[in-house]
């Protein structure tokens, strides 16, 4: 998650400094990331047995 974190607040940085084109990839970067993430988490079986 920290990763997400740190792309997110690059892609804000971006877009504050007035680049916003590196922003918008920045910020889609970080959608894509929280969304592999989220697949991720829902498809992986859980470690302990019910």
């Amino acid at each position: 998650m920290f990763i997400v974190f740190l792309a997110a607040t690059c892609a804000a940085l971006l877009i504050l400094n007035g680049r916003r084109s590196a922003g918008l990839v920045c910020s889609l970067l970080t959608i894509a990331v929280l969304a592999g993430l989220l697949v991720h988490h829902m498809t992986d079986k859980l470690p302990i047995s019910l």
